[in-house]
């Protein structure tokens, strides 16, 4: 949805998330709509570091990274015919951060033709990007209480121990 959304606000963007995998330190295709999925594959899984597109760079130094021009910057050079081949002139990302600042991944828009952000659409870029934080994480949680759940209902499906409930005056 978030995807969406800026495409629609943003002329001519094509957007994407990436997760980041920490135990791997590379970017996992997260959603990407309007992105060919041949590019999307290609990139998936691509470990971050300081010359390593937008994305990967983003993440790598947790500040957001604007190319205008993928043809020329050096950050593409490992990239450059991929992106080129599908018609990819810019692309802009900033690193998606948890509300401790650890990295979960970017949130990029890229274009067709060469182009420098407006503050406008620096400020939603941003913005999105601090709503898919508030997303994962709480997909996260979920995920861990869903787990702990699930471990804590085996635990006592399988146990050969007695349980008994009792209420504040020692009642059964």
């Amino acid at each position: 949805t978030i995807v969406r959304l800026v495409e629609e606000l943003s002329d001519d963007s094509v957007c994407s998330i990436l997760l980041f995998d920490e135990a791997s330190r590379t970017l996992r295709h997260g959603s990407a709509l309007n992105l060919p999925e041949e590019y999307m594959r290609a990139i998936d899984g691509t470990v971050i570091g300081p010359s390593v597109g937008s994305c990967g760079t983003a993440a790598y130094i947790e500040q957001m990274v604007i190319v205008t021009d993928i043809a020329r910057d050096p950050l593409w050079a490992d990239y450059r015919d991929l992106a080129l081949k599908f018609g990819l002139s810019a692309c802009w990302s900033v690193p998606i951060f948890s509300t401790t600042r650890q990295v979960l991944g970017t949130f990029a828009s890229y274009y067709r033709t060469n182009a420098a952000p407006t503050q406008a659409e620096i400020n939603l870029v941003g913005t999105m990007a601090h709503l898919v934080s508030i997303a994962i994480e709480r997909f996260r949680s979920e995920e861990k209480l869903r787990k702990s759940e699930e471990h804590y209902r085996l635990l006592f499906e399988h146990s050969f121990a007695g349980i008994t409930q009792m209420n504040s005056k020692g009642v059964m």
